[in-house]
């Protein structure tokens, strides 16, 4: 049977002749007794309970410290690698623009060279045509010619039938 404090305050003992009953105050006693041993035995229990739970707390506590040093060194990770990888693809730009720009360069170069090919090949081109012109005009004078001599030699050679021999 549990007892409660305002129960004990409350109780009154039946009085005797040389006081209150004995019998009454033993059975209070024990009641009392028991309910302070159940009592003591729920604390007991409850501190072995809190001294579980506050290890249990410092665990998780020390957990979580440890996850925020995680949490925060992998940030830190991130940080780093975000970091690394835009001076990276800087690099990278800054190497593709060196790279375009070298092309671009010898592009205009190849093509300066390609209009001097041009301009040399055009020349030479009046050139062979001067001489192919100058060529046609001398061998057409050359058969003017050897036509005026071919008519000449056959007026002579015609000249020549009408005397007897």
């Amino acid at each position: 049977m549990k007892i409660t404090p305002l129960e004990i305050r409350a109780h009154r003992f039946n009085k005797k002749l040389f006081g209150y009953d004995v019998h009454e105050v033993e059975a209070i006693k024990e009641l009392a007794a028991e309910a302070l041993e159940e009592a003591k035995k729920k604390i007991s229990g409850l501190e072995e309970g809190l001294k579980d739970m506050t290890a249990r707390l410092i665990e998780h506590e020390q957990r979580e410290a440890m996850l925020k040093d995680t949490i925060t060194t992998a940030q830190k990770m991130v940080d780093d690698l975000k970091n690394n990888a835009r001076k990276e693809a800087e690099i990278i730009v800054a190497e593709a623009r060196q790279q375009a720009e070298e092309i671009t360069r010898q592009a205009k170069k190849r093509v300066k060279e390609i209009h001097e090919e041009i301009y040399q090949l055009k020349k030479q081109r009046i050139e062979l045509e001067i001489s192919i012109k100058a060529i046609l005009d001398y061998h057409s004078s050359a058969l003017l010619l050897e036509e005026k001599e071919s008519g000449k030699a056959d007026e002579e050679a015609g000249k020549l039938k009408f005397f007897p021999r």
